[in-house]
């Protein structure tokens, strides 16, 4: 994520101790070795006044800046925010003039130490550097932090904890304390959690959890969002998960979600994620990590079907609790539902079939349109009159939805969590069944899925009614599990993947789905 970065200019980015031991040492006012520091103390105390240390700042900050260095860690702080595409300021507490001698104009000495040292550039713009118009200077202490705040920093770097506990020092920015040494790595270390995590997000851990995030790390690779493990100071480990915001989706992910956990975790199951924190925006929030090994790419057995049945049992449970609980995305209440969902996957993907290759068209618009027309027309006539009747909330379940072994965690004692809601919501139980059966990111026996389906009929409130329903749809569902495959072409999914995994080669995407695309097509044709 890109960040808005600033950074001090004296005694942070631009060292001095050399220049003022050399200095120092030509006129015989310090011994070889001195810190910047010391020598201060020293002449300060011999002088009782502070006119040899004005007279060494004058040179050291005026014409003989050139002889001094950036700190170690800088430039390749610089050059990660830069890769990053991060914009970075300068920011400086530094006066026109020296007030020892007013001829020495510290700004203009300090603005030519940085391009002399390629670290700014005046005019066209330069990848790597940072133009000359973000590097500010600011008359007082006052005035510098003022400057902060209205630069909207997420992370600025300064030596002097005085700016930093500044008490009109901005609560959005984070300050980092610059101390030398290890400084620049420290930042930068810090700066590039900030940039996996978000500003925002890191704000919103600090306020809710009170410490700090120490680590991060992909926790799998979510399809449509951005999954990342953090681990705070205090140990404990919580998962981030960003939504993407997209004006064409209108559906409360993140809401939707976080709802859903609420109502479980206030009814005391535990089979899922503790909810912690959402966002108001509805772009990101916070859950609980969940140990254990996760059952993506697993085959599932007997036993973990019977679990994920009791898992399902005990949602069901909850339904006179979950009155504010909202329809499912993309939830059925009518048999009319499901072929008009058809069409609407496959007018996505039909939206970016101009962009798309050559054998990906040709199979989109040769092979699946056709099938897919026929399909509907039989189903429409098998229906009849019944197509458009509608499906009573007292005859729907309380449905995750997107649900299956590729969104469960096996825990270490063997009890099976349940992750990914965010399509959490009333819907037809026949959905749910003919889903579970046709997922393509699980594997599951044709006698297991069979198992799962008894199961939830044992669950559902209208058993004869529901197995009408998943004979008539069953066949829609499985096409539905091809245009899900293929959703890369569409623009909208393709967005989506890019902001979950920005490192994913997409042409790669695009021929693995079709070629599963075609094995899928041709088993249910």
């Amino acid at each position: 994520m890109k960040l808005r970065i600033g950074v001090d200019f004296d005694n942070t980015l631009i060292r001095y101790d050399e220049v003022f031991r050399d200095l120092a040492a030509e006129r015989g006012w310090a011994a070889g070795g001195a810190s910047k520091a010391a020598i201060k103390r020293r002449l300060l105390a011999e002088d009782g006044n502070d006119l040899r240390w004005q007279a060494l700042q004058a040179l050291a900050y005026g014409p003989e800046i050139g002889k001094a260095r950036a700190y170690p860690g800088f430039v390749e702080f610089l050059r990660a925010a830069f890769r990053r595409g991060d914009d970075v300021f300068i920011v400086s507490h530094k006066s026109a003039a020296s007030h020892y001698d007013p001829a020495v104009r510290l700004r203009e000495a300090a603005l030519e130490w940085l391009k002399d040292n390629r670290l700014v550039v005046n005019g066209h713009p330069d990848p790597s550097r940072i133009p000359a118009s973000r590097v500010i200077f600011a008359g007082t202490r006052d005035e510098k932090v003022a400057a902060i705040s209205k630069l909207r920093l997420d992370l600025f770097v300064d030596d002097l904890p005085e700016v930093l506990e500044h008490p009109r020092f901005p609560k959005s920015t984070l300050g980092v304390h610059f101390e030398g040494g290890r400084g620049w790595t420290r930042a930068a270390e810090l700066a590039e959690r900030l940039a996996a995590i978000g500003p925002e997000a890191h704000a919103a851990i600090l306020r809710t959890l009170k410490s700090a995030p120490v680590r991060v790390s992909p926790a799998g690779r979510g399809g449509n969002n951005r999954v990342l493990a953090v681990t705070l100071a205090d140990g404990r480990k919580v998962l981030l998960k960003r939504y993407l915001l997209d004006s064409r989706d209108g559906r409360d992910r993140a809401g939707a979600e976080f709802a859903a956990l609420e109502l479980m975790w206030t009814s005391g199951l535990r089979a899922a994620a503790k909810p912690l924190y959402k966002d108001p925006s509805g772009a990101f929030a916070l859950h609980s990590l969940l140990p254990g090994r996760s059952m993506a790419g697993r085959a599932a057995s007997r036993v973990h079907v019977t679990k994920a049945v009791a898992f399902l049992r005990k949602v069901q449970a909850l339904r006179g609790k979950a009155a504010k609980i909202a329809a499912a995305a993309d939830s059925r209440t009518c048999l009319a539902d499901y072929p008009r969902h058809l069409e609407r996957r496959l007018a996505r993907i039909e939206a970016g079939l101009p962009q798309a290759p050559a054998a990906a068209r040709a199979f989109v618009r040769k092979d699946v349109r056709p099938a897919m027309d026929a399909l509907i027309a039989a189903f429409k006539r098998r229906c009849g009159a019944d197509l458009d009747a509608k499906l009573p909330r007292s005859k729907q379940i309380l449905s995750p939805s997107d649900f299956g072994f590729h969104n469960a965690v096996e825990a270490p004692n063997g009890e099976l969590r349940f992750v990914d809601f965010e399509y959490f919501g009333w819907d037809d139980p026949a959905k749910l069944a003919a889903d579970f059966s046709h997922h393509a990111g699980q594997r599951v026996s044709p006698a297991l899925k069979a198992l799962f389906r008894d199961g939830l009929a044992k669950l559902v409130p209208d058993r004869a009614g529901f197995e009408r329903r998943l004979a008539l749809v069953d066949g829609l569902v499985a096409f539905e599990w091809v245009l899900i495959v293929l959703n890369v072409l569409s623009p909208e999914s393709l967005t989506r993947r890019r902001f979950s995994d920005p490192k994913r080669k997409v042409s790669a995407l695009v021929g693995e789905r079709l070629r599963r695309a075609k094995e899928m097509l041709r088993r249910i044709t």
